[in-house]
């Protein structure tokens, strides 16, 4: 009994310690949907739910990137999607950069409000200079939820 107090005291002094000396702190007390959202905002970064969304990718004139792995956009993603995995932007960053204009509107999305991979392509692409980003904080989730078309 007094070795699993020892180990349990240990494991709490050492996440206490991580997360106060980790450069990105753990969101422990923030609700995670909401984080997204809140980053975006402070980043200038646009929101966009399901309705506008579809009226985005409907008018033609919008860039639309999924965040999310490629083996889930396989298998299936909205509508003139490309492919970017946030855990790949440095490699595949590249590819789009001839064509990814500073001020084309561009939609950015993920599996749905408890990812962050959308914002954090958002936040790489902001670094690179592009102006004008969209956040599609429902992603794929309110997507298919709402029963709207999907590519595969």
């Amino acid at each position: 009994m007094a070795q699993a107090a020892w180990m349990l005291l240990v494991a709490t002094a050492l996440g206490t310690a991580a997360q106060w000396l980790s450069p990105t702190r753990i969101p422990w007390r923030e609700a995670w949907s909401a984080r997204a959202q809140t980053k975006a905002t402070e980043a200038g970064i646009a929101i966009a739910d399901t309705a506008r969304t579809r009226a985005l990718i409907d008018s033609g004139g919008i860039l639309v990137f999924d965040a999310r792995s490629a083996s889930d956009y396989d298998a299936g993603h909205l509508p003139g999607a490309l492919s970017f995995p946030d855990s790949q932007r440095i490699e595949k960053y590249p590819d789009y950069a001839g064509f990814l204009t500073p001020d084309q509107q561009t939609l950015i999305y993920c599996s749905g409000q408890t990812c962050d991979e959308s914002l954090e392509l958002c936040l790489f692409l902001k670094e690179q200079g592009h102006t004008n980003l969209v956040l599609y904080l429902g992603g794929y989730q309110d997507w298919t939820a709402a029963q709207l078309p999907i590519s595969k």
